[in-house]
């Protein structure tokens, strides 16, 4: 019977690993290396079958260095894990909202009506996180630069998508936080031409 439990016990700690290995500690949201391979998935989908379009989301905590250091890395951390429920309860069921570290979040979201409802929901995600909360007795009111990237052919791998989807929160944080930015040729050329 002994054998019997740790036979039993041997495919549950495999899932725990396996769990670890693919979510963030944290919050328990899955992780980069996760969310590159559901990418992967999207991207050969939309290639090859159905031609789902799909669209990342990329945001970026506003002055959460300020909370880090002014409250404590305790206080962020429970900022982080504020932020990442409130994300989760205001996407659909098959969205995946991951954290890439810090207080970096990627969404992947289904958008058959094209970038509308990517603007839509980014809308929501702004909305949602600005609503005042509670950290170490402290009550703050986050916000959030948010970039998106739609899917287009030219897409090799997630980790391009991730990137435009980067430079669009970074355009936005620019334009002065609290908003969100769509990835466009524009950008495109931007980038190139800085790389030359």
């Amino acid at each position: 019977t002994k054998l019997i439990v740790q036979m039993g016990e041997r495919p549950r700690a495999e899932q725990r690993l396996t769990h670890q290995a693919t979510h963030d500690g944290l919050t328990g949201l899955p992780n980069r290396p996760h969310l590159l391979e559901r990418l992967a998935a999207a991207l050969e989908r939309a290639r090859h079958g159905d031609g789902q379009e799909f669209a990342v989301l990329f945001l970026d905590l506003d002055r959460f260095k300020l909370v880090n250091d002014s409250i404590g890395h305790a206080a962020g951390d429970e900022l982080l894990v504020e932020v990442s429920r409130r994300l989760t309860t205001t996407v659909r069921g098959h969205d995946v909202v991951s954290r890439l570290g810090g207080d970096e979040f990627a969404i992947l979201i289904e958008c058959a009506d094209g970038l509308d409802s990517a603007r839509e929901l980014s809308h929501r995600i702004l909305t949602g996180l600005g609503r005042p909360m509670w950290v170490a007795g402290r009550e703050l009111f986050p916000s959030a630069s948010l970039g998106i990237a739609a899917w287009h052919p030219r897409y090799r791998n997630g980790e391009e998508l991730l990137r435009d989807a980067d430079a669009a929160m970074y355009r936005a944080k620019a334009q002065g936080r609290d908003r969100y930015a769509v990835f466009d040729e524009a950008m495109r050329e931007e980038a190139m031409q800085s790389l030359d």
